[in-house]
């Protein structure tokens, strides 16, 4: 790879607004992303008359085909700059003009300067030397000539035949430390790309800079790595000096300074950077995040309110990603459930897509959401502190509503068969498996009752689940009347009991572990069964017949 040439690097280091140009004398980095020398900064603003930045994209930067409502935090007023006063120096750009100036300094000087090397004399005294370019086009140049003929008593002195020896480096140019060549021209080149890459590089992930972002302390380092650090801490990661908010930065340019350096020294590594990043970010939108946080069902809005930095991150990503969804599941239960643990229902749950966004001033955002499909987990794992999975979608398969009297002729036979096999344990055969929903309901924490009824047509199952609504809205406050109305969505119509089976299994005054159980379940009409069983329930209760309801 080519070694960026100093006398290129240079002029990019001038000052816009010195006459004549100059190079930049204790600069100061604006919020517009211009780096001007401190004397000509007299207010807050950008002194330069031609300053129209288009600030930075410092929020995600969603795709246009995306549907969500974006909606930034409300800008405070903050001045571009500090206070004269206050103001402070660009380390880092004031390093790089120091840097590049004495790097072009000695590559004018390169040339004409001389090498010393000690002649073919064998004194080893301090002889006339001979002087050699030390440029890599010596080889073509004429050598110095030693002053004086050499005699013939050096010419038959055994010390004659010694090789030569190259004294160390003298170099006249003491006012530059940072270069200390030992051959040809390209090795100053080698250290000063050394140097430069050190100074273009952020303190954060220790890699070359990526849209650089220059804070109000004049620390620069990656947009999204100060991001990130924003997420945890209002401090800025190296002098600690508090920042004066999130929403300062979302409309805060880069440095141009040093991303004109990056763009004309290391464009092709700039770009190899950026591409890392966006596969980086690519690669973990592969696998389905998953917050884990509450119970959500298909077809229900949800409100939700990020603030831990983990979350924070992954919202981001899901922005930018074609389809901004994420799952949700339930977090683990207080108590673990006998052969299960604690991770008992935590493998199903909803996916959600996110509808709008309202960002907050202090980096937390308002997500409103709605459910599209349950999910189950297959494989999980974690990503940069949030959980992510492989899922598999989860869909019911289609019901025959009113064949519900083939179920009682299913239920006879499997009451029949079950009898028989009872009659015949002692014969050593086995009984057949049990009826899917059978196994269903013997997951209720309700036993079954020993005789059990005809099973209700679809039509009863949903009259069953209006009188209960009824019930509530008779009997309760009108704020929970105003809940029912508002907080699950609207409530489906009877023509359609998939949806209407999840809206009113979340409106049951229940555990949510017990509500959860809806989710693996694929047929609807199971589901409204499901329901009924737990309305007999409540009902049963003294608490509950009594009006005492809390939703």
């Amino acid at each position: 790879m080519d070694h960026p040439s100093p006398s290129v690097i240079l002029p990019l280091l001038h000052c816009p607004l010195c006459s004549p140009s100059r190079l930049l004398t204790d600069p100061t980095t604006l919020r517009c992303g211009h780096t001007v020398c401190s004397s000509h900064m007299t207010s807050g603003s950008c002194p330069i008359p031609t300053c129209s930045s288009t600030p930075a994209n410092f929020t995600p930067a969603i795709p246009p085909s995306s549907r969500v409502a974006f909606f930034p935090a409300a800008t405070e007023n903050h001045t571009s700059s500090p206070e004269p006063a206050e103001r402070k120096i660009d380390v880092r750009v004031r390093k790089l003009v120091e840097l590049v100036t004495r790097a072009a300094e000695y590559e004018g000087e390169q040339p004409d300067h001389l090498v010393e090397t000690y002649s073919d004399s064998g004194d080893d005294s301090d002889d006339e030397p001979v002087a050699f370019p030390s440029s890599s086009s010596s080889a073509s140049r004429p050598v110095t000539p030693v002053t004086g003929p050499p005699s013939s008593a050096d010419l038959s002195s055994p010390a004659s035949s010694r090789p030569r020896k190259r004294r160390r480096l003298h170099t006249s140019n003491s006012h530059l430390p940072d270069f200390h060549p030992s051959g040809p021209g390209d090795i100053s080149l080698a250290e000063f790309d050394k140097n430069l890459t050190t100074e273009l590089t952020c303190e954060i992930c220790f890699m070359l800079f990526y849209q650089p972002v220059t804070t109000p302390c004049q620390h620069t380092f990656c947009s999204k790595c100060l991001q990130r650090s924003l997420d945890h801490s209002m401090l800025c990661p190296l002098c600690r000096v508090e920042l004066p908010g999130f929403t300062y930065f979302h409309e805060h340019s880069h440095n141009k300074v040093v991303l004109a350096l990056l763009l004309k020294a290391y464009p092709e590594s700039y770009d190899t950077r950026g591409h890392a990043i966006a596969t980086e970010e690519r690669d973990a939108r592969l696998d389905t995040p998953i917050f884990v946080c509450q119970l959500s069902f298909p077809g229900m809005p949800t409100l939700l309110h990020f603030f831990e930095p983990r979350y924070r991150l992954m919202l981001r990503r899901c922005l930018e990603a074609p389809t901004p969804t994420f799952g949700m599941i339930m977090p683990p239960r207080a108590a673990p459930v006998t052969g299960l643990g604690v991770d008992a229902g935590a493998d199903f749950g909803t996916m959600l897509e996110i509808r709008s966004v309202q960002m907050l001033p202090d980096g937390r955002s308002m997500v409103e959401t709605w459910g599209t499909h349950r999910f189950r987990i297959l494989e999980r794992g974690s990503l940069d502190g949030y959980m992510i999975g492989r899922v598999e979608q989860i869909d019911d398969y289609e019901d025959l509503f009113d064949d519900w009297e083939s179920e009682i002729e299913e239920n006879a036979d499997s009451s029949s068969s079950a009898s028989s096999s009872s009659a015949s344990s002692g014969s050593g055969q086995a009984s057949p498996s049990p009826h899917l929903f059978s196994r269903i309901m013997s997951n209720l924490s309700v036993p079954p009752s020993p005789t059990n009824p005809p099973p209700l047509s679809t039509a009863a199952l949903l009259q069953t689940c209006h009188t209960f609504l009824e019930q509530l809205r008779a009997g309760t406050a009108p704020w929970v009347v105003q809940r029912l109305n508002h907080t699950y969505g609207p409530q489906p119509p009877d023509e359609n009991p998939d949806a209407f089976s999840f809206w009113m299994g979340m409106v049951l005054p229940i555990d949510e572990h017990e509500k959860a159980k809806l989710l693996p379940i694929k047929s609807a009409r199971l589901r409204l069964r499901m329901v009924v069983g737990w309305i007999e329930q409540l009902n049963s209760n003294w608490w509950f017949s009594s009006g005492c309801i809390v939703i």
